[in-house]
């Protein structure tokens, strides 16, 4: 048996020079692959005639404590750590293209590693930010997708990073490369170039000598990075340390909701919040190739879901867009209305640790329920197509 204290997953993001890292604070992590047969017939015959076996699809869901790290978001941009006058954020433009794999090295309760589940080129789907009450946890979840997963009996996955000094760069192997099919060792060889990544193609742009561990890659140039996916007998590295750095959890005391259609204003009464991003992904395969070869996003949603007890009209004060009479008609609320979810260390909301903000926000439904023995509750939910996450609060400034 193999419990959740001894799986321990690990991002391996493509792009730029960003290293692999352990994902931290996950409570829940889920993948079901689709494998698309078709049962295929003819006439006269009593039977089925065989398969059609389309690319499969593969759906992978993470949950994580919300605990202040831009850690896993740049894993998900394939960015690295911004240093000092360098952007200190990401947004939705920088989750188009980019890739991930994510493997988790198990191991039994009999401490015997068992091996490693891998999952590889994984995409962003979507993922949403959730307070689900007062006394909630704070939580980030996330929606990936690719085509397959793959086991590795008994063995891990290795990964082996170097930059090239010219035109031909060797890599020897550490640990050593085990053949997981018949004369194949290496299952995948990156190049970065000026923040474009390629998989290299063997024979063609790579070989690989088993006798001497050594993966030779030709057609560099001075600069690039790259970086090589393979198996071994042995973990390439440390498969985890205990982070005690970071908090455990953030809750939702420690979180300050701001709005401002006007002027910026701090909404109190909450009882929920939701932001939700979903996309709508444009992954195409090309005839003659049975893999995704293009990857895009054709449009990009963000909604966000309020809900308060109601004392009086505030919050319809705040999303009206004039209120100089005590007249509020729904029909005329703002339409580029601002909100930060702004996320702090503690209840005196003094050492900010990480935030969201959502521009261009346009009220879609508003919604009042009363129950009996209840007090009233008023809904909005409110849509976009941008969303900024960042660790500096002067980068969730609203505009």
């Amino acid at each position: 048996m193999i419990h959740a204290k001894m799986a321990k997953p690990r991002a391996f993001p493509w792009n730029n020079d960003r290293d692999p890292e352990q994902i931290d604070r996950l409570q829940n992590i889920s993948g079901d692959q689709t494998l698309n047969r078709e049962k295929i017939y003819e006439i006269g015959r009593v039977g089925r005639l065989g398969f059609k076996k389309d690319t499969p699809s593969f759906s992978y869901s993470a949950t994580e404590f919300e605990y202040g790290s831009m850690a896993f978001w740049y894993d998900l941009a394939n960015k690295e750590d911004p240093g000092s006058g360098e952007d200190q954020y990401i947004d939705l433009d920088d989750l188009d293209e980019t890739k991930m794999d994510i493997a988790a090295f198990l191991t039994d309760d009999d401490d015997t590693f068992r091996g490693t589940i891998w999952f590889p080129k994984l995409r962003v789907n979507g993922f949403s930010i959730n307070i689900a009450d007062p006394d909630a946890i704070i939580e980030r979840s996330f929606d990936l997708i690719g085509e397959d997963y793959k086991m590795l009996d008994g063995k891990y996955l290795a990964f082996q990073k170097a930059t090239a000094a010219g035109a031909s760069l060797a890599m020897v192997l550490s640990p050593a490369a085990v053949e997981f099919a018949s004369g194949d060792y290496i299952f995948r060889v990156l190049r970065v170039r000026s923040g474009v990544v390629s998989e290299l193609v063997e024979t063609t742009d790579w070989t690989f000598v088993s006798g001497t561990n050594t993966l030779t890659i030709t057609g560099c140039v001075v600069g690039d990075v790259v970086k090589a996916f393979y198996m071994s007998s042995t973990a390439y590295t440390t498969t985890w340390t205990d982070n005690d750095v970071d908090p455990a959890c953030l809750l939702a005391q420690y979180a300050e909701i701001r709005i401002k259609v006007g002027t910026d204003t701090r909404i109190y009464r909450l009882q929920t919040v939701g932001i939700d991003v979903a996309f709508d992904r444009a992954d195409y395969k090309e005839i003659g190739n049975s893999e995704v070869v293009q990857y895009g996003i054709n449009d990009k949603t963000v909604t966000v879901s309020l809900n308060r007890f109601s004392e009086n009209f505030a919050l319809e004060d705040i999303l009206a867009s004039d209120t100089t009479y005590p007249y509020i008609d729904p029909r005329d609320f703002a339409e580029n209305i601002q909100l930060q979810v702004l996320i702090y260390g503690e209840k005196e909301h003094t050492n900010f640790q990480i935030g969201y903000l959502i521009t261009g926000l346009s009220p879609t439904t508003i919604g009042t329920s009363q129950d009996i023995q209840a007090y009233n509750q008023r809904t909005v939910a409110l849509e976009s197509d941008n969303l900024r996450i960042s660790d500096n609060i002067s980068e969730l400034a609203f505009s």
